[in-house]
Parts: structure tokens; C-alpha cells; sequence
């Protein structure tokens, strides 16, 4: 049999009520070249049973199952190695998406690297969310990078497609949190050409307790971030821009200075993760944002630098 367009890959740990109803949503998708790639990932409950099952029935998915957990990051590392389609779509089993969806990501890619599509947060209270792609025609991978850097591609993999050849060449750094981020970045950094739909491809329904809304340390997690970020920058040639030093500001330290001031850490290592992040943050980093007009940043900045008491007062209001 040739091999199919698509490798659909779903990281499984812990979701034996979810992994039927996923799987038997994605072949209602109105494409159907694609196969199923499921890796469980040591959940030590029924979830391996429930994948083995799955396989059996179902020709298009194929179960691996992994000795012990080792994390998401190395579970799709994984299934990239083991996926035989020319393209990969990374999906989450407790997710949903429009029959669409495939059909459009392959449509929309015509020969590119990356297709980045829209998408929609839903939340608990039933309210939602867009998150759109650029509305821009097709960039190259240093193009890409720097959307990316500005924030306006964002780092989730559900809603973007990846030539497997250019995503076999990520790192797959296991960052706890966010590791989604240091993936689509190695990937822009790789990609000769990346388009773009406005069609929506994914709906991400935010739960408690999920790793989005968990206010757990993230500061090793940031470390690995920011030094691989700095790496890809640095190969391709935009290490010395604002656009870098603007994502830094913003997601590095401001990041850390949330995760210092909000996650649960000992006393004397969250002084010194404060006192590195906002010494780490300049007064350079602060005039980009108001360079670039990003109000609710720039006070976030300012009270970061200058008063803690006035940053938390901001903090909880952005949560309200």
C-alpha cells in the first residue's frame, strides 16, 4: 500500500474514556488518506488496553505503547519516527474539530512545509475564544520565525500542519510545559515555505487542571524555551533583532516573573527567580513595548521593574 498524505498522531496518557470517541471522530473527517498514529505513553491504567483495542478494529490507527511515561514531548518524538504520511497533524484526544479539518490543512498546504490555520479555545463556562492565523500570504521559514517571535503565529501544534521531513529535524526538548512551543519553532526554522487559511481546524477545550491553566513552576521549562529559541534565532539569523529581543521580554521574562510571583516555589528560590527575571528585563526590553504599542504588556513591564505590589495588582485583574 503507498503511504498515506497524512500521519493524524494523538499522544495518549490517561485518556482511555476519551481515545474511542477521538478516534472515531477523525473518520468522520471528509478526507480519508490518512492514518491514525497512537502512542500511549505509560499511563499505567486502561488507556494501553483501549488503544490495543482501537488497532484491532480500526485498519488506519496503529497503537504504541510505551514502556513508562516519559512526557509528551518524547511520545510525538515518537510517533514522528514511526509515522510513514508525508504530512503530520498533532491532535489532542479530549479535543474536537470540524469534519473539515484535514481536508483543508492538505488543500491549503499545496507543496508548503507548514500550513498554519484558525482555531477556537473553548472553555468550561461555554464561552470561546478565536485564535487566528496570519492573515498574510505565503512567508518562508525565517518569515515564519519571526511571526512567530511577535507572537502573531502562536506555539500550539493542533493547528498547523508539518511536512514530516521538516518536524524529524525538532528537538523535542522535554519541557514540561509549553513544549508544543519549542517544536513549532524548530519546525519554522527548518520550512522553506509556510501558508495560511483563515478555515478553522480545531476547537482546544481548556479543563481544570490542564497544563494551559495550571499555575505549576515553570521556570525549567522557560530555560529550555529560551535556549532553544536562541539557538534557531541564532541559525537563521535574527538573534540581533527586536523581534528576538521582544519575544524574550515578553515571554521569558514577564512569563517569569508571573510564574515566580504565582507557582509554587520555596521561599528563597522564588526571591532568586525574581531577582534574575527582573534584572533580566531592561529598560531596552520595556521601550519595545511601547514601540510596538503593546499597552497591557508595557504596564505589566513597568510595574514588573518597579513595583511587585502593583504587578500583582495587574496580574489579578487579568485574571478577572
Amino acid at each position: 500500500m503507498s503511504a498515506p498524505k497524512v500521519s493524524v498522531i494523538i499522544p495518549a496518557y490517561r485518556v482511555a474514556d476519551f481515545l474511542p470517541v477521538c478516534v472515531e471522530r477523525l473518520s468522520r473527517q471528509r478526507y480519508e488518506n490518512f492514518e491514525i498514529v497512537l502512542v500511549e505513553d505509560g499511563s499505567g491504567d486502561a488507556t494501553a488496553d483501549v488503544a490495543r483495542a482501537l488497532a484491532d478494529a480500526e485498519p488506519r490507527v496503529r497503537a504504541i505503547i510505551l514502556p513508562e511515561n516519559g512526557g509528551v514531548a518524547r511520545a510525538r518524538e515518537r510517533a514522528v519516527a514511526e509515522s510513514t504520511g508525508e504530512y503530520l497533524w498533532f491532535v489532542d484526544a479530549d479535543d474536537s474539530w470540524p469534519e473539515s479539518a484535514l481536508k483543508t490543512l492538505v488543500a491549503a498546504a499545496e507543496g508548503a512545509d507548514i500550513v498554519v490555520a484558525d482555531a477556537e479555545f473553548h472553555y468550561q463556562d461555554g464561552s470561546r475564544r478565536p485564535l487566528r492565523a496570519p492573515r498574510s500570504p505565503g512567508v518562508d521559514g525565517a518569515g515564519a520565525f519571526a511571526m512567530l517571535l511577535r507572537g502573531e503565529i502562536t506555539g500550539h501544534l493542533w493547528n498547523k500542519l508539518f511536512r514530516r521531513e521538516v518536524m524529524a529535524q525538532a528537538s523535542f526538548a522535554p519541557a514540561r510545559v509549553q513544549s508544543d512551543l519549542i517544536m513549532v519553532a524548530d519546525a519554522l526554522s527548518y520550512a522553506r515555505s509556510v501558508r495560511f487559511t483563515d478555515q478553522p481546524v480545531y476547537e482546544y477545550r481548556l479543563r481544570q487542571g490542564s497544563v494551559i491553566t495550571s499555575t505549576s513552576a515553570r521556570a525549567e521549562s522557560l530555560r529550555l524555551i529560551d535556549s532553544r529559541i536562541r539557538s534557531d534565532a541564532d541559525r537563521i539569523g535574527l538573534v540581533d533583532t527586536d523581534d528576538y529581543r521582544y519575544f524574550r521580554a515578553r515571554y521569558i521574562q514577564l512569563s517569569g516573573i508571573k510564574d515566580a510571583l504565582l507557582a509554587s516555589y520555596p521561599d528563597n528560590e522564588r526571591r532568586r527567580h525574581l531577582a534574575d527575571r527582573r534584572s533580566e528585563l531592561s529598560w531596552s526590553d520595556i521601550a519595545l513595548f511601547a514601540k510596538r504599542r503593546d499597552a497591557r504588556r508595557l504596564a505589566l513591564a513597568l510595574t514588573a521593574k518597579s513595583s511587585l505590589a502593583a504587578h500583582r495588582a495587574l496580574l489579578r485583574a487579568a485574571d478577572r
